[in-house]
C-alpha cells in the first residue's frame, strides 16, 4: 500500500482557474455614491523619490519623480475605476483636500457634507523601488522562478509599496484601516516601452500607481481572481483525454471521462479520478457535490492510503472555506447598479 500511495500521489499537478472572489467590505444596494480623497497630497510633496539600483549597490535620487503626482494617479485611476463597473450612480473624486482640513470634521459631518455613502481616503503613499540585474542577480533569478514570464528579461524592477487607505462606511461608527501590500514585478522583455532611461523608468512608476488604484476596487467589489487548484493525472490513456479537456476549459466534457473511471478496477486511477470529479463539480459551481466527491473517496482503498488522505482533507478544508465565500458573496454582489 505503501508503494500505491506513492504512485497514486506523484501525479499530483496545479492548475490555474479564475473564480469571484469576496471583496473586503460588504456594501448594501443603497450605499451608491462614493467620494475618493488623497490626503497624502502635502506629506508626500516633501519626501525625495529614491531607487536603489542593486547591481550598483547605490540609490539613485530622481527629482523628477513626484509622489504628488504619483498618489494622485493612484486616487485617480481608483475613482475612474469605481466609476467604470456600473455599481454606484455616482464616484466623487476630490483631487485637493480642502474638504478635509477642518480638524473638527467628523465622519458623520464628512458623509453629509460631501452627500457619500462611502468615503475612501489615502492616507499614505510610498515605494521601495529596486532595479534588478536580471541575468546576475540572485533576487533576479528567484524572480524568474516564481515568474517564468519575465525570463529573458535583463532588466527587472521590484516595487514594495506601503500604501495606506481610510474607509469610512456611513452609518458605521467603525472606521476602517486598509494597507496596500504585496510586491509587484515588472521586465523589460514583458514590458520594454518601462525600461531604457529615467523617463521610461517615470512612466514605469506611474503605472503602478495607477494599478494599486484599480486593483483597491477589489476591497469594494468582489472580482474575478486566478487561483490555483490540484488534479491528478494519471498515464491512462482515458484519463490524459480528460486531462486535455481539463486544461482546456472543457470541465464538462472532462467530468465525463473521470465519471467512467471512478469505477476502474485499479484504485489508484479511480482515486484519481474521484478526486478530479470533486475538482470539476467546484468548477462547474456545485460545492455540495464536490464534497460529496470527496466523502466518497475514503472507500476507494480496503486500507486507508494516508497520502491520498491528507489529499482530500486539505481538499474538503478548500471546499469549505468557499462555501462560506459563495454564501457572502451572495451578499456582495450588487444587483442594482446604475448599469
Amino acid at each position: 500500500m505503501g508503494l500505491s500511495s506513492c504512485r497514486t500521489t506523484y501525479n499530483l499537478r496545479s492548475i490555474q482557474v479564475e473564480m469571484m472572489n469576496n471583496a473586503q467590505f460588504t456594501l448594501s444596494e443603497e450605499m451608491d455614491t462614493i467620494a475618493v480623497f488623497n490626503r497624502d497630497l502635502f506629506r508626500s510633496d516633501t519626501t525625495t523619490f529614491k531607487y536603489h539600483d542593486l547591481q550598483k549597490h547605490f540609490d539613485v535620487t530622481d527629482t523628477l519623480v513626484k509622489y504628488r503626482n504619483l498618489s494622485n494617479r493612484c486616487v485617480d485611476e481608483l475613482a475612474n475605476n469605481l466609476a467604470l463597473t456600473g455599481q454606484f450612480k455616482k464616484v466623487f473624486n476630490f483631487r485637493d483636500t480642502t474638504i478635509l482640513l477642518e480638524n473638527t470634521l467628523s465622519y458623520d459631518e464628512l458623509h453629509k457634507k460631501t452627500g457619500a455613502d462611502v468615503c475612501i481616503m489615502l492616507d499614505s503613499f510610498y515605494l521601495k523601488d529596486h532595479l534588478i540585474n536580471g541575468n546576475t542577480n540572485n533576487l533576479g533569478k528567484e524572480i524568474f522562478a516564481q515568474f517564468p514570464e519575465f525570463k529573458g528579461s535583463t532588466k527587472l524592477e521590484s516595487i514594495d509599496p506601503a500604501l495606506k487607505w481610510t474607509v469610512s462606511l456611513k452609518g458605521n461608527p467603525i472606521v476602517n484601516r486598509c494597507e496596500q501590500p504585496g510586491k509587484l514585478f515588472y521586465g523589460n522583455r514583458i514590458y520594454p516601452a518601462l525600461f531604457g532611461n529615467e523617463e521610461n523608468h517615470r512612466l514605469l512608476l506611474q503605472t503602478a500607481a495607477e494599478y494599486l488604484g484599480k486593483t483597491f476596487t477589489e476591497k469594494l467589489i468582489p472580482s474575478m481572481q486566478p487561483i490555483v487548484r490540484t488534479y491528478y493525472r494519471s498515464n491512462n490513456a482515458q484519463m490524459l483525454v480528460a486531462e486535455k479537456y481539463l486544461l482546456e476549459g472543457n470541465s464538462l466534457k472532462a467530468a465525463e471521462i473521470y465519471n467512467k473511471e471512478t469505477n476502474n478496477k485499479n484504485k489508484n486511477i479511480a482515486a484519481k479520478a474521484i478526486y478530479n470529479m470533486a475538482l470539476v463539480c467546484e468548477l462547474e459551481g456545485n460545492l455540495d457535490a464536490a464534497i460529496d466527491w470527496l466523502y466518497g473517496s475514503f472507500s476507494v482503498y480496503k486500507r486507508k492510503n494516508l497520502r491520498y488522505s491528507t489529499d482530500c482533507d486539505q481538499y474538503y478544508t478548500i471546499l469549505a472555506n468557499r462555501k462560506y465565500e459563495v454564501e457572502l458573496l451572495k451578499k456582495q454582489i450588487r444587483l442594482n447598479g446604475k448599469n
